[in-house]
């Protein structure tokens, strides 16, 4: 018999004050970030930005994508309106780098997609 759940009774073990930390903006704005990544092509130009020395012109990530000018530039949209990009103007050129909140996620991706078993509950 599992001893945290006797009599067949679930034991609760969230409190009021574990679920407060996440206010419905701050879960709102993670899952927007998440559902951008979803997206192969959004996250392949988030990795080429991130190796960059610098902002990146559109023209210059299409050798690296397997989809054209147009789909680049709306990934890059989507990418920015999720603050995972910023994006400066130069004349007619736009140049494209990654927020220091791109970099801290992409610091922490690697690491967690390690084989190391999660913990149990």
């Amino acid at each position: 018999m599992d001893e945290r759940r006797p009599n067949s009774e679930c034991e609760l073990v969230l409190s009021e004050d574990d679920a407060t930390p996440f206010s419905d903006r701050d879960v709102d704005e993670e899952v927007e970030v998440f559902a951008t990544l979803g997206s192969e092509t959004r996250y392949r130009i988030l990795l080429l930005l991130d190796a960059a020395d610098g902002p990146v012109c559109v023209c210059e990530l299409e050798p690296h994508l397997e989809v054209g000018q147009s789909s680049i530039s709306q990934s890059l949209s989507k990418l920015r309106k999720a603050d995972l990009v910023s994006r400066t103007k130069e004349g007619r050129w736009r140049y494209y780098e990654p927020t220091p909140k791109a970099e801290r996620l992409l610091e922490t991706v690697p690491g967690a997609m390690t084989d190391t078993p999660a913990a149990t509950l």
